[in-house]
C-alpha cells in the first residue's frame, strides 16, 4: 500500500488524545469495608470488569477512527503500474496516431474513430482540474497549449487522417518535452494511442524517465484488409514516341482473403490506355504488365489505379515523364578525321537524332549539358578540362561512346576511366583479333536481328587495347574478341553510361564500319540515350529534390510549385546548384498525392508526380503480447500497457492510472468506528 499524500501520516500522533482522555478520566474505585458484604463484593467485581472492557473498546474505536481519518487524507492506494503517484494535480499528454493506417477497420469500426473515443474516455476519467496536451503526427503549434477536458474533446473532433508519420519515440519525446515546459508541480502522464505498426514502434529509442507515467493503448488488430499498388516502373530507361512501352505495377494483397478479377486501370494524360484484371491470393504480391504507346512528345501524366476500401490512399500511383522529339548527339574528333563522316552519314536526316560535330580544339564543354549522347572519336590526348567535363556529363546521366586513338595517351584515358570507376587500359595488343561473341540480349543489341546469327560476319581488328578486369566495375560485355577479351563494353557510372570500344574507328585498323553490326550498335547508343528522369517522388516532411536545370537558374532565386488542379502557387527557394543540377527544399510543402507543376524560370516548367509513402500499408501491427515483450526486452520500467480493445476500457484506465484506491474504504471504516463508539457509549449498560 502506498500514499499520494504521505505528509498527512504524522497526524497519527493524534491517537494520543483519546489515550490521554482514557487515563485521565479512568474511574478509580475506593474500597469501603462492611460486615457481611460478600454478595455485594461479587456484584462490585463484575461491574468493574464490564466498565473496564467498555472503556477499552471505546478507546480502541476512537484510535481506529483517527487512524482511518488520517489515512483518508493521505489517500492510500495499491499500485497496479510501475510508478508511484506523486501528486493529485495532473498534466496529461495524449498522442493520437492519425496516419493513413488508422483508416483501417476492425470489428469496432474505423481505428482513428476508436482512438478518438479512447482519448475522450481519458479526458472524462480525470477531474476538472486536470490539464491536457494533444499531439498528432503533424505536431502543430497549437498542440503545445494546455487544454481542459472540454477543450480536449472539442479539438479531438478536428483530428483527421494525414500522410505524415512519426516514430513512436519521436511522439513520446515531443510530448515529454512539451510536458516539461509546463512549469507546474504535477503528476505527468503520457498516453500513446496507435495501431503500433512495427516500422514506427521503436522502444529502444525512448528515454526511460521515472518522472513520467506512459500508457500504451493499442487499437485494432494485426490483420487488415487492404489491396494496394506498391510501386510502378518501366522496363527500359527513357521514353520514345510511337514505341511500345512496358509499365510494370506491383500489386500487394495485405489481407487474409483472396481477390478475384480486380480491374487495374492505366491512364495517360487522363485517357485510359490499358485495363487488366488480376486475381491475387491472400498475403501475396503480383507484378502486372501494362503495355501502351506514346502517341506524341512532351510531358505525359500517368496514373495506375484500383478500387479498394476502406484504406484508399494507396489505390493510386502517379507518375510523369517527358518524351523528347529528338535526342541531341555530339561527335568530337580531330580535324579532318573521316570517322566523323561515317557517323554523320548514319544520322543524316534521322527523325529521332539531332546530330552535331566538333573538333577537340573547338569543343565548348559548357554545352555538354544540352546533349544526351557524346561520341569521342580517335583522340590521342584528352585534356584535363575535357576529362572533367566528360566525367561530369556521364555521372549526370549522359551516354559516352568512346573510340580511343591509335596512338592514345594511355594515362589521360585512364584518368577518365578512373573518375568513372571503369576498367583501365593495361596496354596495346598488336595481334589480329576477330569479334566472336555478341550479347544479343543486351539493350544495345536487343531486337536488332530476328534471330541470333550463328553465321554473322563480324569485324576484324588488327590493333586493340587490353583492359583490366575488376569486380568493382559495372561492366557488361556487348561484343567479345575470339581471345575472350572485350571488344565493346558497357559501364554504368553515376546516372549515365560509358560504352567503351577497345579499338579506334579507323579503316586501316578495322573493318568495323563496313560490317552489319556497326549501324545498329552505334545507332542504338544514341537512340537509347536519355536524360535521367525520376517518374515519381515520395511525400516526406523533409523532401528535397535534385533536378537538372540550365544556367539561368541561380542559387537564391525563387521557383514556384502548384498542384495541377489548383491556382495557388507556393514559392520555393533554390538551395544550391551544381553540375547543372538544382537542389530545392519542399519541406512540408507537398501534402497530397498527385501532379504538380514546378516553374524553374519563365521558359522552363516541369510536371512532377508525388505519391504517399507505402510503408504505412506494408508494416505489420504489433499485438498486445508483442508490445509487452518489446517493453520487457528494452527494460522500459515506466511504460504500462492498457488493452484498448476491451469493453471495460474505462475501468482498466482508472485502475491503471490510479491503482486500487483505498481512501473510500478507510472513510467507511472511520464512520464505522465512530458509530461503534457511540453505540458502546449509549447502549452498554
Amino acid at each position: 500500500m502506498r500514499f499520494i499524500y504521505p505528509e498527512f501520516l504524522p497526524a497519527l500522533v493524534f491517537i494520543s488524545i483519546p489515550i490521554l482522555i482514557h487515563f485521565l478520566h479512568f474511574k478509580r474505585y475506593k474500597t469501603v469495608y462492611f460486615s457481611q458484604v460478600s454478595f455485594l463484593k461479587a456484584i462490585k467485581e463484575e461491574t468493574k470488569k464490564k466498565s473496564n472492557l467498555k472503556q477499552l473498546l471505546i478507546l480502541i474505536s476512537r484510535i481506529l477512527a483517527i487512524v482511518a481519518l488520517v489515512f483518508v487524507f493521505a489517500q492510500p492506494y495499491l499500485p497496479t503500474n510501475k510508478q508511484d503517484r506523486t501528486s493529485a494535480r495532473k498534466v496529461v499528454g495524449v498522442y493520437i496516431d492519425n496516419s493513413f493506417s488508422m483508416k483501417n477497420e476492425s470489428e469496432n469500426g474505423l481505428l482513428l474513430e476508436q482512438a478518438k473515443n479512447k482519448a475522450i474516455s481519458i479526458a472524462n476519467s480525470y477531474g476538472p482540474g486536470t490539464s491536457f496536451l494533444l499531439l498528432t503526427n503533424q505536431n502543430l503549434p497549437e498542440q503545445q497549449q494546455l487544454l481542459n477536458p472540454s477543450q480536449l474533446i472539442s479539438q479531438l473532433g478536428t483530428v483527421r487522417e494525414n500522410p505524415a508519420s512519426i516514430s513512436l519515440s519521436n511522439a513520446h519525446s515531443l510530448l515529454r518535452n512539451n510536458l516539461i515546459k509546463q512549469q507546474v508541480k504535477s503528476e505527468k502522464i503520457i498516453y500513446l494511442i496507435s495501431d503500433f505498426q512495427a516500422h514506427w514502434t521503436d522502444f529502444s529509442e525512448m528515454e526511460n524517465d521515472s518522472n513520467f507515467q506512459t500508457f500504451l493503448i493499442p487499437i485494432g488488430s494485426p490483420t487488415s484488409n487492404n489491396l494496394l499498388i506498391d510501386s510502378c516502373w518501366f522496363e527500359t530507361p527513357g521514353r520514345k514516341k510511337n514505341r511500345e512501352e512496358k509499365l510494370f505495377a506491383r500489386i500487394q494483397n495485405r489481407s487474409n482473403q483472396n481477390y478475384q478479377n480486380i480491374p487495374i486501370r492505366l491512364k495517360i494524360n487522363d485517357t485510359i490506355k490499358a485495363i487488366n484484371n488480376i486475381s491475387i491470393e491472400a498475403e501475396k504480391s503480383q507484378v502486372l504488365e501494362l503495355v501502351y504507346k506514346n502517341s506524341r512528345t512532351g510531358t505525359h501524366r500517368g496514373l495506375v489505379e484500383l478500387d479498394d476500401y476502406p484504406i484508399v490512399y494507396d489505390n493510386q500511383f502517379f507518375f510523369s515523364y517527358e518524351v523528347r522529339d529528338k535526342n541531341r548527339v555530339l561527335a568530337i574528333s580531330e580535324a579532318n578525321d573521316p570517322a566523323v563522316d561515317k557517323l554523320q552519314a548514319l544520322f543524316l536526316n534521322d527523325e529521332n537524332i539531332d546530330f552535331e560535330k566538333t573538333t577537340d580544339k573547338q569543343t565548348q564543354i559548357s554545352q555538354f549539358q544540352n546533349f544526351q549522347c557524346i561520341y569521342l572519336l580517335n583522340l590521342d590526348e584528352l585534356s584535363s578540362g575535357l576529362i572533367s567535363a566528360l566525367s561530369q556529363f556521364v555521372r549526370g546521366g549522359g551516354s559516352l561512346a568512346l573510340f580511343p586513338g591509335a596512338n592514345a595517351n594511355i594515362d589521360s584515358y585512364n584518368e577518365l576511366f578512373g573518375r568513372l570507376h571503369t576498367n583501365l587500359i593495361l596496354g596495346t595488343d598488336s595481334s589480329t583479333l576477330r569479334m566472336e561473341s555478341v550479347s544479343y540480349r543486351h539493350p544495345l543489341m536487343e531486337q536488332v536481328f530476328l534471330n541470333e546469327k550463328t553465321n554473322l560476319e563480324l569485324p576484324v581488328v588488327r590493333s586493340s587495347y587490353r583492359f583490366s578486369s575488376t569486380i568493382e566495375s559495372t561492366q557488361s560485355q556487348v561484343v567479345g574478341f575470339n581471345n575472350r577479351q572485350p571488344a565493346v563494353s558497357d559501364f554504368q557510372s553515376g546516372l549515365g553510361r560509358l560504352v567503351s570500344f577497345s579499338f579506334p574507328l579507323d579503316e586501316e585498323i578495322t573493318d568495323f564500319s563496313r560490317q552489319a553490326i556497326f549501324v545498329p550498335l552505334v545507332y542504338n547508343i544514341a537512340l537509347n540515350s536519355f536524360d535521367p528522369q525520376e517518374i515519381q517522388y515520395e511525400i516526406a516532411s523533409n523532401l528535397t529534390l535534385t533536378l537538372p536545370a540550365n544556367e539561368s537558374v541561380a542559387t537564391g532565386t525563387n521557383m514556384t510549385i502548384k498542384a495541377l488542379d489548383s491556382d495557388e502557387s507556393i514559392q520555393v527557394p533554390v538551395m544550391n546548384q551544381y553540375a547543372n543540377q538544382v537542389r530545392i527544399d519542399l519541406h512540408n510543402i507537398i501534402s497530397q498525392a498527385g501532379f504538380y507543376q514546378l516553374r524553374l524560370n519563365e521558359d522552363e516548367t516541369k510536371t512532377l508526380a508525388f505519391n504517399f509513402n507505402r510503408q504505412e500499408s506494408l508494416s505489420p501491427q504489433l499485438t498486445a503480447t508483442q508490445l509487452q515483450q518489446a517493453l520487457e526486452q528494452t527494460n522500459q520500467q515506466t511504460f504500462n500497457l492498457v488493452d484498448g480493445n476491451e469493453a471495460n476500457f474505462a475501468a482498466q484506465l482508472q485502475e491503471a492510472n490510479d491503482g486500487v484506491e483505498l481512501w473510500k474504504l478507510f472513510l467507511a471504516l472511520c464512520l464505522l468506528f465512530l458509530a461503534a463508539e457511540i453505540a458502546i457509549s449509549r447502549f452498554w449498560k
